[in-house]
């Protein structure tokens, strides 16, 4: 259930959901009395502050400065004062330089950090897996506990989850990215699902409504799932979207929340040139919440979804001025 802070896909869940998975935890099956994979948690986001790089910015304009002065005031040599301008600017340019590598060191142990977190994801995933398709007593009670582990969720979001108040209303807009990932939410999700696009929430005190790109519905639970795929900008005026530097997409996210609905937001671009690791990502969501694996298993042999940076104002308008999304639509 965590995602990375900043990136792609973004994984949200109500804090009732996250209480009630606390209290009644999953419990690991075991292939045999000594060999146990426990399951892994994603690194933490590296901080990189750019206030250093200023300081040091800063630095050097004050020397350069300090430089002028002493210049202005005493009198100095041409060779003195050229010279002590070049001194303050290599100490700058050092201090710089070795800032910029250490933060490269970081993201780098950083990066390698996340591909081992996602290969221990991988054989944790298997390992359930196979505990699951396992035959025997241990599995049959296993399978028992869950049972009644999803008919306490399920008596739990019956109370608590706000349904829209309409689903899949056809004058809602929908772009070819929403209908292609449709048909993979089909493939993968129907039979034990409920899914449609376009579920309308009224926003209180207001005439307008939050519309979702898609719903998907457990049925053995009732876990409610607000399905999102995000674009850095209109594709016909070209203003920026979805801006990790904007308060707008927070505010909605919160009104699913404190409904009790699981937010998932993907990029376009994730969804677009990797569908069926979207479906993976959402398969994982059901299985660490609801103890449901059958998703998960159709897609065991789908390499895991690669997160995507999320983008600022600035970064969108220069994707839409460089028709970013020309290049994978």
């Amino acid at each position: 259930m965590n995602s990375i802070k900043g990136f792609y896909p973004v994984i949200l869940i109500p804090h009732s959901i996250r209480q009630f998975c606390a209290d009644n935890p999953i419990q690991n099956l075991e292939e045999n009395a000594t060999f146990k994979i426990k399951q892994p948690f994603p690194p933490r986001l590296p901080v990189f502050n750019n206030f250093r790089y200023y300081l040091v910015i800063q630095f050097w304009i004050a020397s350069a400065v300090v430089v002028m002065l002493v210049n202005w005031r005493f009198g100095m040599s041409v060779i003195a004062f050229w010279s002590s301008l070049v001194c303050a600017s290599i100490s700058a340019l050092a201090a710089f330089s070795y800032l910029r590598f250490v933060d490269f060191q970081v993201r780098d142990r950083y990066n390698k950090r996340l591909a081992e977190y996602q290969k221990q994801l991988v054989e944790y995933e298997s390992y359930q897996l196979r505990c699951l398709q396992s035959k025997g007593k241990e599995s049959e009670q296993y399978i028992s506990l869950l049972r009644k582990r999803s008919k306490l969720l399920k008596r739990l979001l019956k109370e608590i989850v706000q349904p829209p108040v309409s689903q899949g209303k056809k004058e809602v807009q929908q772009g070819v990215s929403e209908k292609q990932f449709f048909v993979y939410l089909c493939r993968y999700f129907s039979g034990f699902y409920d899914f449609c696009m376009g579920g309308e929430f009224p926003i209180p005190g207001t005439s307008f409504c939050y519309t979702a790109d898609f719903i998907l519905v457990h049925q053995p639970t009732g876990l409610a799932i607000d399905i999102e795929i995000d674009e850095p900008y209109d594709g016909r005026t070209g203003k920026p979207h979805h801006c990790v530097d904007r308060n707008k997409d927070n505010q909605r996210n919160r009104f699913f929340l404190e409904r009790n609905w699981v937010v998932i937001r993907f990029s376009e671009l994730q969804v677009v040139k990797y569908p069926d690791a979207c479906c993976k990502a959402i398969a994982r969501v059901i299985s660490q919440i609801a103890g449901d694996y059958r998703g998960l298993a159709m897609l065991q042999n789908v390499v895991d979804l690669l997160f995507q940076k999320q983008w600022t104002t600035k970064e969108a308008i220069y994707m839409a001025k460089t028709k970013f999304r020309n290049s994978y639509l």
